[in-house]
């Protein structure tokens, strides 16, 4: 049931089913959020003692999340980089990428997009 639901949702959202080819996209995908689950969960010092940030680089907490952060821009960028292929072959159905990369491109739009905005948005929204 797990796996049907993070499929549909990666579907609606990336244009493909990360959860059904079982390859290293998926597994890729899969480390992301347990690792970010892990620290999601951590302890950090100076969440709520500010001048404690100090404690987060010497546990290494402060380094391990912003890996992860770079490590997603990167999975991002590949996903928003296969929907900009001009070979791609355009599915039924439009994603959230793709709408995304509309919206983009719309310069008479009142919201101006950037690549990191969609980004932040396939990240905190999804």
């Amino acid at each position: 049931m797990i796996s049907r639901t993070s499929n549909t949702i990666c579907r609606i959202a990336f244009g493909k089913k990360l959860y059904e080819d079982g390859g290293s996209e998926r597994a890729r995908f899969q480390e992301l959020l347990k690792e970010t689950e892990s620290i999601f969960v951590s302890f950090f010092p100076s969440d709520y003692f500010p001048f404690m940030g100090w404690a987060d680089k010497i546990t290494g907490l402060a380094a391990r999340l912003e890996k992860n952060f770079k490590e997603f821009d990167v999975f991002y960028q590949e996903i928003i980089d296969e929907h900009l292929d001009p070979k791609r072959q355009k599915p039924e159905q439009e994603d959230i990428v793709d709408i995304l990369l509309q919206m983009l491109q719309d310069r008479s739009s009142k919201v101006q997009l950037t690549f990191d905005h969609i980004k932040a948005i396939l990240m905190f929204g999804i």
